[in-house]
């Protein structure tokens, strides 16, 4: 799941009476609390006023941009494979330099300089040793359909004709075109290029739609391959973006910040930290391009009759009810633990049946621990390193949510 501590956390679990590592069923009843165990630390127990409207237009395209995200088609749609999240995690886009986060930079030459409302980014590489395979999948929001397609055909003109020298150094063979199966509408501009002492085959994609640019990016596939991949986001974009409901022509900076008031009942992220999808609340299809293991997030997400998630500090799935968010719980955890060997810790002091684990990164050796709890129809999560602030966190998020 990804905000810069989103990125990190990953989906944890609580048994309700029971805390095990080998995926124990639930019991629907709730956890036994004791409010004056409860340790918050320095962390907020009581929720924020309502937070109102974005209130200016900077602030309206981040929250323009989260609604996007639903409606973004992810990697592991069209390959399930690719759900590893990389280096470039899911990203708001609010001006037209930041574009050089989707494609090779020599290719905004001839991208002009149009306002862009918002945009927003999914990435994924494959899970699958042995398979660099990455995919890049971009929706670019314009005021116009015009103007959408002025970028988009600026895009794809720079994209055939790269002319920087630095670029051209890296390459190994001239940008040539490659047609896209079923999308005679998309540029598709395959280039060659060293990466360290590795060739790399990248496929640029660019098409519009409506007032959307869309941008399909693949490396570390076979040509015939990225196409294909291409195209079959491509099959599903175009239908899906067309069921967004644009903020544009009314104003950004009187877009709520948040509509279900789940947020200002979430811990919330310090000052200064996190990123574009950070201290925000999305729909289960927003929310799953922030989780680590979409596709078994998305199924948990669906059958806990999950309509509303909050990301901040913690994160918080607001459930059916509390036998679904216990399961909910119990699912995200066993996942974790079969996914990363996360290790049980100690329960949250206090909080009966809360859940920790611990895990530690392949390549790094870091220890995290993220643990989990239910209050009601609530599951929440935390991560850190130190486990004493994990308990802490979740401690306050029970509180704030009226333990």
């Amino acid at each position: 799941m990804r905000i810069a501590l989103a990125a990190l956390t990953v989906a944890l679990l609580l048994g309700a009476c029971a805390s095990t590592v080998d995926g124990t069923a639930v019991q629907s009843t709730a956890p036994t609390v004791d409010p004056s165990a409860l340790d918050p630390g320095s962390y907020p127990t009581t929720p924020r006023p309502p937070l109102g409207q974005a209130g200016t237009d900077e602030a309206g395209q981040l929250v323009e941009g989260r609604r996007m995200a639903g409606f973004v088609v992810g990697p592991w749609q069209v390959d399930p494979a690719l759900t590893q999240i990389g280096a470039s995690p899911a990203k708001v886009l609010q001006r037209r330099n930041e574009v050089v986060q989707v494609v090779w930079p020599a290719m905004l030459a001839r991208f002009p300089s149009l306002p862009l409302v918002a945009g927003f980014v999914s990435e994924r590489t494959s899970a699958n040793p042995g398979d660099a395979t990455l995919l890049r999948n971009a929706v670019l929001q314009y005021p116009f359909p015009q103007t959408a397609t002025e970028a988009a055909e600026g895009l794809a003109s720079g994209a055939l004709n790269i002319v920087d020298g630095g670029a051209s150094a890296a390459m190994t063979e001239p940008i040539r075109p490659v047609p896209i199966p079923g999308h005679p509408e998309a540029t598709g501009a395959l280039m060659k290029r060293l990466e360290g002492t590795a060739t790399v085959d990248e496929l640029t994609v660019v098409s519009s739609r409506g007032p959307y640019a869309l941008i399909q990016v693949v490396q570390f596939a076979t040509p015939e391959r990225a196409a294909e991949l291409a195209g079959r986001v491509l099959d599903l974009q175009g239908p899906l973006i067309d069921t967004f409901v644009r903020t544009e022509p009314a104003p950004l900076a009187a877009l709520p910040q948040d509509p279900t008031g789940l947020l200002a009942r979430t811990v919330s992220i310090k000052p200064g930290q996190g990123d574009t999808m950070s201290d925000a609340d999305y729909d289960p299809a927003g929310a799953i391009q922030l989780e680590d293991n979409p596709i078994e997030a998305g199924t948990a997400m669906q059958d806990a009759g999950v309509d509303t998630v909050a990301i901040s500090q913690t994160t918080v799935y607001q459930a059916r009810d509390a036998a679904a968010s216990q399961q909910l719980a119990q699912v995200l955890g066993d996942d974790v633990v079969a996914r990363q060997a996360g290790q049980a810790a100690a329960e949250v002091p206090g909080l009966a049946g809360s859940r920790c684990l611990r895990t530690e990164d392949a390549e790094s050796l870091l220890a995290r621990h993220w643990c989990v709890g239910t209050n009601d129809r609530y599951t929440f999560k935390a991560v850190a390193r130190d486990l004493n602030n994990a308990h802490q966190q979740i401690a306050a998020q029970y509180l704030m949510l009226g333990g």
